[in-house]
């Protein structure tokens, strides 16, 4: 008994406390300067949402309205958190297996004694760590919240525990799909895109009052708590932050017990399931760690299909094709177009756009409020565009790691093609890849607004020139997320790094320059249009719904409407302008460094 408690210590010591991959991790990686920047944004992140919450603060407001702002603060840093929690478990974690295969040291990895198990939570928790301290480094700024009262600890802890959580439950998905799959360069963006997906999904549906529990009280919005809240972060968040009202225990009198502790206590219910769920795809990593060491070793599925995919005997031809006058804008449109990953997702974002826009057609058709058409139609759009400049992002990052890992940068070195060529074909292609998609936000606004001109209707859902200024800015957005990539992928070698900064940058602007622009927008009205243009989300928030400049006022949106559309047009033609100029800024500085940063790191 003895001998068998002292082995069960042992086991236990050696797979986490003393797991080298922990130790190694956690003890090299904790001392790089990247580690800490990354830190230090994290907490400027949370630091400028307090600071837009404090503007809000009048001189002469008095405890109770202090009490207020405060609480309001403090919801909007808990939500800014879980979002990053989102974004950066996967980070640390999938880049814990597609780094040790870009550096062709996950074989080496698997020839050492450690098992399974060593590997799984080793690559798992030494990454999960750096996570924790950012959440434990973000803790005294949502103390400053309690100061004026409004926010307790238990909401604190309760914030803490669902961001905690889903840290854990994206870092423990991640590693499952990096060891399924052994790590590929499309590990992160896919992962991101299913993640993304889901948290939109369930929201939407959390918020619709179908999926609302008939026993859940009221919220002062009218809202009450769906039955998805104990399945969904920010769902959970809501009811953690008081927002939502759970319903009572003893309500519940039509469910069964198990059901009754599930919908009375949500946020406690979603921790336990990420935890549970954590463990479970933690143990089934183990069984797939070494399985693709095999992957080059046939079967007899694996002939057979191979025999059944070959061609018959005779000539073989190829339809020709029209190349482009420059052939690397053609080939990045043509070759991303018709990749097996992209390809569907960009045949995903088109066919989900075109339905969403539909079904909100039909929904303001047989009368749907204005106001709900406006929001829906919103936030359809951001969805879309969000998707579109993250796979923008992703797809410019690889656009010349490609190149470099696949020993294509010295072919293309050796043609004829100068250094301005080659940019602006990658660059053009790029953009040209995601116009498709783009066409349909814009087609969806033209949709509503050729709706209401002929149907005449007094109060339209959108002015017929927003899908004009938001085309613009979109593709404007778009060419900078695509630049943006590209200067990452230049100055970074591996791929995966270079998508995580390229993708960790354009995050981090979009919220930034969102929050600072919810903060200073509602409060200089009709003006508001002419800054909202400067900034992504805002710009498609307030040009599809200009009522939330005046408090969603129909009265004074009516009586500013023509200032809101003068200001719109102007301030889009300068944003695009200035995005424009931006490009074409960092276009020229690539040009020109080009040929010495691919040389330097090509070792001529």
């Amino acid at each position: 008994m003895t001998n068998t408690a002292a082995r069960l210590s042992a086991w236990a010591w050696h797979l986490i406390p003393a797991n080298p991959i922990i130790v190694r991790v956690v003890q090299g990686a904790a001392r790089r300067p990247r580690h800490l920047w990354m830190r230090f944004a994290y907490l400027a992140v949370l630091f400028l949402v307090i600071l837009v919450g404090a503007f809000n603060v009048s001189a002469t407001a008095s405890l109770a309205d202090l009490a207020k702002q405060s609480s309001a603060t403090f919801k909007m840093a808990s939500i800014a958190q879980l979002v990053l929690m989102c974004f950066l478990a996967p980070v640390f974690t999938a880049g814990a297996i597609t780094q040790e295969r870009d550096a062709q040291t996950f074989n080496i990895l698997l020839a050492t004694p450690l098992s399974n198990a060593q590997i799984v939570f080793g690559s798992l928790l030494s990454r999960l760590y750096f996570v924790v301290v950012l959440l434990l480094a973000g803790l005294p700024i949502f103390f400053v919240t309690m100061i004026y009262g409004g926010v307790t600890a238990t909401q604190i802890a309760g914030s803490f525990a669902i961001a905690g959580g889903t840290a854990v439950l994206t870092g423990s998905l991640a590693i499952a799909v990096s060891m399924i799959r052994v790590g590929t360069r499309r590990t992160i963006f896919s992962f991101y895109l299913v993640i993304g997906l889901y948290l939109l999904a369930v929201y939407g549906l959390g918020i619709w009052k179908h999926t609302w529990i008939p026993e859940a009280p009221v919220s002062a919005a009218g809202d009450k708590m769906s039955w998805l809240a104990p399945f969904h972060p920010f769902l959970a968040l809501d009811v953690a932050l008081n927002r939502i009202q759970a319903p009572a225990f003893g309500a519940l009198g039509g469910h069964s017990t198990a059901a009754k502790y599930v919908l009375a206590y949500p946020q406690t219910t979603y921790v336990v399931l990420t935890l549970i769920l954590s463990f479970l795809l933690t143990v089934l990593s183990m069984f797939f760690v070494r399985r693709g060491a095999l992957e080059g070793e046939t079967s007899f599925l694996s002939d057979l299909l191979d025999r059944l995919r070959r061609r018959p005997l005779g000539e073989r031809t190829q339809k020709p094709r029209r190349v482009w006058k420059n052939p690397i804008a053609w080939r990045e449109a043509a070759t991303r177009a018709t990749a097996a990953s992209k390809g569907v997702v960009r045949y995903a974002i088109i066919g989900g756009g075109v339905c969403a826009a539909v079904l909100v057609l039909l929904q303001y058709h047989t009368g749907l409020s204005v106001a709900a058409t406006r929001l829906w139609l919103a936030g359809i759009i951001m969805v879309e565009f969000g998707i579109i400049l993250l796979v923008a992002t992703n797809t410019a990052a690889t656009a010349i790691t490609k190149e470099r890992e696949s020993q294509a940068m010295d072919l293309l070195l050796a043609t004829p093609l100068l250094a301005k060529d080659l940019v602006w074909g990658k660059l053009r292609g790029l953009v040209s890849f995601t116009l498709p998609p783009l066409c349909v936000p814009v087609g969806s606004l033209l949709l509503f607004g050729m709706y209401d001109f002929f149907k005449g209707a007094k109060v339209p859902v959108v002015s017929l020139e927003v899908w004009l200024e938001l085309g613009v800015l979109m593709v404007a957005y778009a060419a900078f997320a695509c630049m943006l990539g590209l200067h990452f992928s230049l100055r970074i070698n591996q791929t995966v790094k270079a998508v995580m900064v390229s993708v960790g940058v354009m995050a981090l602007i979009c919220l930034g320059s969102f929050g600072l622009a919810e903060g200073i927008i509602g409060s200089v009205d009709a003006g508001g249009a002419f800054l909202a243009a400067f900034t992504p989300f805002s710009a498609i928030y307030v040009l599809v719904n200009p009522a939330t400049l005046f408090n969603d006022n129909a009265k004074d949106l009516a009586a500013n409407l023509g200032a809101v559309r003068g200001f719109a047009f102007v301030g889009s033609s300068i944003a695009a302008a200035i995005v424009y100029g931006i490009v074409a800024g960092m276009y020229k500085s690539m040009v020109r460094n080009f040929d010495m940063i691919v040389r330097k790191q090509s070792g001529q």
